[in-house]
């Protein structure tokens, strides 16, 4: 794997599984052993699926990272689970789909003690907008969904990644948002 440099910025690990090239990116730099909680990846040494955390095989794996859908991860943090979690949760989101909360993120601060990214995923788990460091928007992938919620965001992001962002409209931002999955994105 090869992480490019441009400027200040360090593009994340991008990582390939299966035919469909869908990538799972974690927003950081490293090589940390991710457990991924949802079915559809190809698994590899440092990337593993479990369906549950708390069998024998998962407590040997100790993932430093977990990525699933905000539901799994409450559950986990709720209950426990996953001491060996240092890098941080990833919670993968479809659209219509409710997504990462402000509620989610203090509860995973609360038990892991790491920070919490939001990716949007499309049918077959191909990443089509992901959080970075700076937490102002998520990066896009490919062709940004439409929704009269969400802008694209050209300037520059605070982590130096010049991919276009995803943001909430600020008239939108003020109010009620249409879709719970937008709510994930109002700070």
């Amino acid at each position: 794997m090869q992480i490019i440099r441009s400027g200040l910025w360090r593009s994340p690990r991008l990582v390939l599984f299966g035919g469909s090239a869908a990538p799972f990116v974690y927003p950081s730099a490293g090589n940390p052993r991710v457990a991924i909680l949802m079915p559809g990846f190809r698994e590899t040494k440092q990337i593993r699926f479990f369906s549950r955390l708390d069998g024998d095989e998962a407590v040997r794996f100790e993932p430093e990272v977990l990525a699933g859908t905000s539901t799994q991860l409450r559950e986990i943090a709720l209950r426990g689970l996953a001491h060996s979690v240092r890098n941080g949760v990833v919670a993968f989101t479809r659209d219509g789909e409710a997504g990462l909360t402000e509620y989610d993120r203090n509860i995973f601060w609360d038990a892991f003690g790491v920070p919490a990214f939001q990716q949007f995923l499309d049918r077959h788990n191909r990443l089509v907008a992901s959080e970075c460091d700076a937490h102002d928007g998520l990066h896009v992938y490919g062709s940004a969904p439409r929704h009269d919620d969400w802008r694209l965001d050209d300037t520059p992001c605070g982590c130096g990644n010049p991919r276009p962002r995803l943001t909430i409209r600020s008239e939108v931002a003020e109010g009620e948002m249409s879709c719970p999955v937008r709510q994930t994105l109002k700070k």
